[in-house]
């Protein structure tokens, strides 16, 4: 798979997605499969893996989680 930014090659990774849910609520997601660009860096998430990483965020925001750190190995 091609860059659409830059059209450099995305090779399988991870990366780190933030949330902000509200003025005082931060929830962030490591070590998030995803597609990263070799040259500008840009990430892509798959639509599976983007829809366990909202599963993760609305329980943790259920169990009134309002800073914290959740890891995406960890919790599938």
């Amino acid at each position: 798979m091609k860059c659409p930014l830059c059209k450099g090659t995305m090779e399988r990774g991870e990366t780190t997605l933030p949330f902000e849910l509200g003025a005082d609520r931060v929830v962030v997601v490591k070590h998030v499969p995803a597609l990263t660009c070799q040259q500008c860096g840009d990430y892509f998430v798959e639509l599976d893996v983007t829809k366990r990483v909202e599963k993760f965020v609305a329980v943790a925001t259920k169990d009134g989680l309002t800073l914290g750190f959740l890891d995406y190995q960890q919790a599938a």
